[in-house]
């Protein structure tokens, strides 16, 4: 006899693994952006000292959040509506971990090009983005599962 816990844990666990595959797209998408935009920007992109990583890592950060929205609403939460109070919930929560995801990419950046022993490494630009997409996935998997498409019981 499956009891109700047993029930809700289970379709945690298949939720977890739709929000994996979705990220995984996501990451994808991000990661592919994130490297065209790195290679097509101009070196100081906007006024000031903001360099092209800065940019290239918002820009591209954006572009998987429009994959995860869609998908993890239709398919991981199984909504079809149109909540607009859903949608600002959503935003604040990728606003949150867009500019988690910056920061962290950033400080991995200059950790790992100026600080001993890191500047010896190779792929540094991979590495910041494996730190800030992993930190932040489980930021807006926590987001999404108990706050924009939680269970109205």
């Amino acid at each position: 006899m499956v009891t109700k816990a047993t029930a809700a844990l289970s379709e945690s666990r298949k939720q977890l693994v739709k929000f994996g595959l979705i990220g995984v797209l996501a990451v994808l998408t991000d990661l592919s952006t994130y490297w065209i935009f790195l290679n097509t920007l101009p070196e100081n992109v906007a006024s000031g000292s903001m360099r092209n990583e800065v940019v290239a890592k918002a820009l591209s950060f954006l572009c998987g959040l429009l994959v995860t929205y869609q998908f993890n609403k239709r398919w991981t939460w199984r909504r079809k509506d149109r909540n607009n109070r859903r949608l600002v919930k959503f935003m604040l929560t990728y606003g949150v971990s867009l500019v988690l995801n910056v920061a962290i990419n950033t400080v991995a950046l200059e950790l790992l090009h100026k600080q001993e022993p890191f500047t010896t490494l190779p792929f540094k630009y991979f590495i910041g983005f494996v730190l800030a997409t992993g930190v932040c996935a489980t930021f807006t998997f926590i987001g999404q599962k108990f706050w924009i498409f939680k269970e109205v019981e």
